[in-house]
């Protein structure tokens, strides 16, 4: 009786929050939910591969993987017009665009970008480390925003940045932000020159990377099984060791620092990849998560004070020679 009583009400009151909702839509809310539908109807497609053929399904996955590379569905921070970047410091070579910022005679530092973007996303801090006189080097790695080919495994995407910066100066520092930190360390561990690392919320292997894809994603146990195999034949290595077997080997000084609240990296994996090498301790940078940590305003005091820091060490253990 008291429902019957409310029912004008309540009818009265959805009218209104559905006429308030649909006034309030915005041009990108068609978009979005065009992308949620997609995302379940893939992994649709994935549950039922799964139950048939798994390695069929594996294989698809590692596919979506691979090209979702070249998505970059991240938002571009707005640019202010004396932080646009001249067309002069931009251009292609082998087909990766690279972007290049700040005094051509200042400390050579290589930003590399993760899984899922391109280099727009290093661009805040890009124009933050200039502004500090350093001459800072920006690629879209291959698939991704304005370079070509197609998206590859990171351990190719490595070694396509050995070859382009193979006849480049060495770098003073190489920065990668998440899945780029692992690629750094690959590309380290293949030759590329450089005197420093710096990490930011990266994952501590090739193998974690790939697990917390498959989690996040809610892949079914068998194909995430099969695509982890699959991924390890493509790379030719077992994933657990791509990563801390770099660490391991690598002389030069490392820093790794990572988003106190990372929900897409966790923290944790900060202390595996120093866990690898003995002596590093884990900065952790609080109020940011997994992408506004390239926002952070300690961050480039951070990257400064660690070429000055490795710097003074090289000084003082050179005048003891």
């Amino acid at each position: 009786m008291l429902y019957e009583l409310a029912l004008p009400g309540l009818l009265l009151q959805g009218g209104y929050r559905w006429l308030r909702t649909a006034w309030r839509t915005t041009p990108r809310e068609p978009a979005l939910r065009l992308r949620s539908a997609r995302a379940r109807l893939r992994r649709a497609e994935i549950g039922l591969l799964d139950r048939t053929a798994p390695v069929l399904a594996a294989s698809l996955l590692l596919r979506r993987f691979h090209r979702n590379q070249s998505e970059a569905p991240m938002a571009v921070m707005p640019q202010r017009a004396d932080q646009t970047v001249r067309s002069g410091n931009c251009f292609r070579r082998h087909g990766v665009y690279l972007r290049q910022l700040g005094p051509v005679d200042g400390p050579r530092v290589l930003l590399i970008h993760g899984w899922n973007a391109d280099g727009r996303m290093m661009m805040p801090l890009a124009r933050a480390l200039a502004d500090q006189g350093l001459r800072v080097a920006v690629p879209d790695l291959p698939g991704t925003g304005k370079s070509e080919g197609r998206p590859r495994s990171f351990v190719a995407l490595a070694l396509i940045l050995n070859k382009l910066f193979l006849n480049e100066k060495t770098y003073d520092l190489v920065i990668g932000h998440s899945a780029g930190g692992l690629i750094a360390m690959i590309a380290l561990g293949q030759g590329l020159k450089a005197q420093r690392l710096m990490t930011i919320s990266a994952p501590s292997s090739l193998a974690r990377m790939m697990d917390l894809y498959l989690r996040f994603t809610g892949q079914p146990a068998r194909t995430a099984r099969a695509l982890l195999g699959r991924y390890e034949n493509v790379c030719g290595r077992p994933l657990a060791a791509i990563g801390p077997s770099e660490c391991r080997e690598m002389s030069i000084p490392l820093k790794v620092v990572h988003a106190k609240h990372d929900w897409q990296v966790p923290a944790s994996e900060a202390q595996g990849i120093c866990a690898a090498r003995e002596g590093l301790t884990p900065i952790y940078l609080g109020n940011c998560n997994h992408r506004t940590v390239l926002h952070h305003p300690e961050l480039t005091g951070l990257v400064v004070h660690f070429l000055q820091e490795t710097s003074d060490r090289e000084a003082t253990h050179a005048s003891y020679r």
